[in-house]
């Protein structure tokens, strides 16, 4: 059974860009089975352009204005009642057809992921595709070529900046929504709900475009920097308390914690990494040199086993002084030892998951039987990743497997996915 969808629109002072919004919601190659929009106290027409669209089942209804982020939790509320996924889009934005589509594709391919997002492009007050160098856009689609090279993990990419960069590109499910609702910040509310889903491992991307992010004349955020600037300092020290918890009792957690931290330095959005360094000074001048000492011989986590510089501070071999470019190359070559051991570790994983597959499979068993299974019981290969291809290479040539995909033999179709071919 396929699960329900909703998708939710705030809409406020967006008579212009509605219709459009909306046709690109009806017009998804997958429907969505609710669509529900609150106008948020608009002083333009925006509910009369949108009085048509409720013929065509959008659900539409106005009150006084109460900000983006209570009126996006009340659709979000609204929509939980009875669908398992939510899609938000901002009013002024667009999906393209397959949206919907390629995020429940994302979705099964990644069944522990609660936040699906894809890459997005920009469009203007037109609704024509603005170029890369366009000074309106670069900084949305260079933040988003930070990925490019798929050596970032969503942690590591949002400390680089908001890359997801709307709450229009969020489609989650409705039970994660509810339970981590968006807060009362004017700029970047969506920044605070991405941080701790990545924090939570609980992003998938979709690496195609899928939305079209409009920038005009009345988007939020302006060029002035300073109100960006204060918030983004006040979201990452509510980031901080908030899930100060979390990251005390679980090592992943801390792992992609220090991640994201690591990238802020080099980040691309208004935050300001000194001066939240500075702020943290302030925060902990209130606090007495006794609960300092507390707070850390108290903290219990395996990292203190480990000299956390370790590298580095042996890097040193007394031919050539530790200069910045010397560090880098040392670090590039540690980047690309600990890429491989990651690589090997995946392909241990789906090693067993497709031996698994075949130790639960009767065919397989009764093929074992008859001689016809030899190739798929070989373990050769020097490590996990060449094991892996040459396994999932004998599946895909098995000709006993491929016959009993045909015949609707459990666990012959099962096989030839995990090992890489179609049935």
């Amino acid at each position: 059974m396929n699960p329900r969808l909703a998708v939710v629109i705030p809409v406020y002072n967006h008579a212009h860009f509605i219709g459009e919004a909306l046709e690109s919601v009806l017009n998804q190659t997958r429907k969505p089975d609710r669509v529900i929009v609150i106008d948020d106290g608009s002083k333009d027409d925006s509910l009369a352009v949108m009085e048509p669209f409720k013929a065509r089942g959008v659900e539409v209804s106005g009150r006084e204005n109460r900000g983006a982020h209570n009126t996006i939790n009340e659709l979000i509320g609204l929509a939980a009642k009875d669908c398992e996924w939510i899609s938000i889009l901002n009013s002024d934005d667009r999906y393209l057809p397959n949206r919907f589509e390629r995020c429940f594709e994302t979705a099964a391919a990644n069944s522990g992921k609660s936040v699906i997002t894809t890459r997005l492009e920009v469009i203007d007050g037109e609704g024509k595709r603005m170029a890369e160098d366009e000074p309106r856009a670069r900084w949305f689609y260079g933040v988003q070529s930070l990925g490019a090279a798929g050596d970032l993990t969503p942690a590591a990419w949002l400390g680089r900046g908001n890359f997801i960069a709307t709450t229009s590109n969020v489609f989650a499910r409705a039970e994660y929504l509810v339970a981590n609702p968006f807060r009362p910040y004017r700029f970047i509310h969506d920044y605070f709900f991405l941080a701790g889903a990545a924090f939570r491992d609980q992003i998938a991307i979709c690496p195609e475009v899928q939305l079209q992010y409009r920038v005009h004349g009345s988007n939020t955020i302006t060029t002035r920097p300073e109100p960006l600037i204060r918030e983004m300092l006040r979201m990452h020290l509510d980031l901080y308390r908030h899930y100060a918890g979390e990251l005390r009792g679980d090592a992943g957690k801390r792992e992609r914690f220090y991640e994201y931290g690591q990238a802020m330095w080099e980040n691309m959005s208004s935050l300001h990494a000194g001066m939240l360094q500075v702020l943290l000074a302030q925060l902990a001048a209130g606090v007495t040199e006794e609960a300092i000492e507390a707070l850390v011989a108290g903290f219990e986590a395996p990292e203190f086993e480990v000299a956390p510089n370790r590298t580095l501070a042996g890097a040193y071999d007394g031919k050539e002084p530790l200069s910045a470019a010397v560090i880098s190359r040392r670090l590039d070559a540690l980047r690309e030892s600990t890429s491989g051991l990651q690589e090997e570790k995946a392909a241990w994983g789906e090693l067993a998951k497709l031996r698994a597959a075949m130790g639960r499979s009767r065919w397989v068993a009764l093929g074992t039987l008859l001689g016809m299974t030899g190739a798929l019981r070989k373990n050769e290969g020097a490590g996990a990743v060449e094991k892996l291809a040459r396994l999932r290479g004998a599946c895909g040539a098995s000709g006993w497997l491929k016959l009993g995909a045909a015949l609707g033999a459990k666990g012959a179709g099962e096989c030839l996915r995990f090992g890489g071919a179609g049935e």
